[in-house]
């Protein structure tokens, strides 16, 4: 399954970027491009696979998010105003460094050489972006999951004082993620939470001073606070004071706060729902992100990660939430069917219907592949120049 979802990725990658390279607007062109002429002739594999999948998620969220730096109005070519170029330039380093894990997975893959991917990792850097943004009436399957989250994240305690944490843990694509959305977006959430607060971590998030105060730039950002005044806590060793903002923003307000996507984490992440009662002082802010989300008005943490360590580190080993692949495959293809129509293409829909099963097979209970094969068959089914679904049944 996998060899075959890498190649539908990498066929979806290369059409979208097509269709983009006519663009001379279009920004970090010359990375994608480097990128597209790498996976045109790579060999995909099963030491390969697994990377390159994540890498092409990335790879196809960031055309999108390409696509819309070049559709702002209202400015001349080139110029940005303080937000945008904020923006732009962690694409910029999102882009480069999904670019360099292409290119790694390439090379160790020709070379045998499996250890200096593993190796290159941390180096690297890989981000997989995601927001708190839901879009309607595509997630299924998910209600009594969800029910057993909200129960664990809005009980009668959550509001009494003190944080509750929930970690969300699983195998990548299995759904983390939406379900963290479903909660931060809500009603509940809606009606008992100012702010709500969306942090996305990755694997890039190695433990290291830079990637704490992007964390907490994050935040911050979220908060509302101007662009000067954080990027004016950036120099030096100001951990302690961006701790600190954080702390004076959220005090006295019940917040929901989710991290998502969190690797590999060390003891400044620890406990984050504990520590009620401690009163840093001086530089004992920056210790610990526990010490910047206070506690007495109640609030919820929520983290998602493949790592139940990592997430039990984080808000303890009670807490956690193992999501299972979706048993019920006319989930998966009511989520295949979403991104399948999203198109709005003409489709050979009796030939998709006569593969129902094949396709649910094939999505394994992940709503990560039922989305990734909708979107990929919308492409090749409505496209004359692209492969039959004879073909296509083949590879099957």
């Amino acid at each position: 399954m996998a060899l075959e979802v890498v190649q539908f990725l990498v066929r979806k990658f290369v059409d979208s970027f097509a269709e983009e390279e006519a663009a001379a607007e279009l920004p970090f062109r010359a990375h994608f491009y480097d990128v597209k002429a790498e996976l045109e002739k790579a060999a995909i594999s099963s030491t390969n696979a697994d990377e390159l999948r994540q890498c092409l998620y990335e790879l196809n969220d960031l055309l999108a998010e390409c696509r819309m730096l070049t559709s702002r109005t209202n400015t001349r070519p080139g110029c940005f105003s303080p937000s945008e170029a904020w923006r732009s330039n962690r694409v910029k380093k999102r882009v480069i460094a999904v670019k360099r894990r292409v290119l790694r997975c390439v090379e160790s893959d020709s070379s045998g050489n499996a250890a200096a991917l593993e190796e290159d990792s941390a180096a690297a850097g890989f981000s997989r972006w995601t927001s708190s943004w839901l879009e309607e009436g595509t997630i299924h399957g998910f209600d009594q999951q969800l029910a057993e989250l909200e129960s664990m994240a809005f009980g009668a305690d959550c509001g009494a004082g003190g944080l509750t944490g929930v970690g969300i843990v699983g195998m990548g694509g299995v759904g983390k993620t939406a379900l963290a959305q479903l909660v931060f977006n809500s009603p509940r959430a809606r009606r008992r939470f100012f702010p709500r607060i969306w942090v996305c971590l990755s694997s890039t998030a190695c433990a290291g001073a830079d990637v704490r105060k992007e964390v907490l730039q994050s935040m911050l950002m979220a908060l509302g606070l101007e662009e000067e005044v954080i990027l004016s806590m950036d120099g030096g060793n100001n951990l302690g004071e961006m701790v600190l903002a954080v702390h004076e923003q959220l005090k006295g307000k019940r917040y929901l706060v989710v991290f998502d996507d969190v690797w590999n984490v060390d003891g400044w992440y620890a406990d984050v729902v504990g520590r009620r009662n401690a009163s840093p002082t001086g530089d004992e802010w920056g210790e610990r992100l526990a010490f910047g989300l206070p506690k007495e008005r109640g609030g919820v943490v929520v983290v998602t990660s493949r790592l139940e360590q990592a997430a039990e580190t984080m808000v303890g080993k009670s807490s956690l939430h193992r999501v299972q692949p979706l048993a019920d495959g006319e989930s998966c293809w009511a989520i295949f069917m979403d991104a399948f129509s999203k198109e709005r293409r003409p489709a050979d829909l009796t030939t998709v219907n006569n593969m129902k099963d094949e396709i649910i097979d094939t999505c394994g209970g992940l709503p990560s592949a039922a989305k990734a094969l909708g979107d990929i068959f919308a492409r090749s089914l409505s496209s004359p120049a692209s492969t039959s679904s004879q073909e296509l049944s083949k590879n099957r």
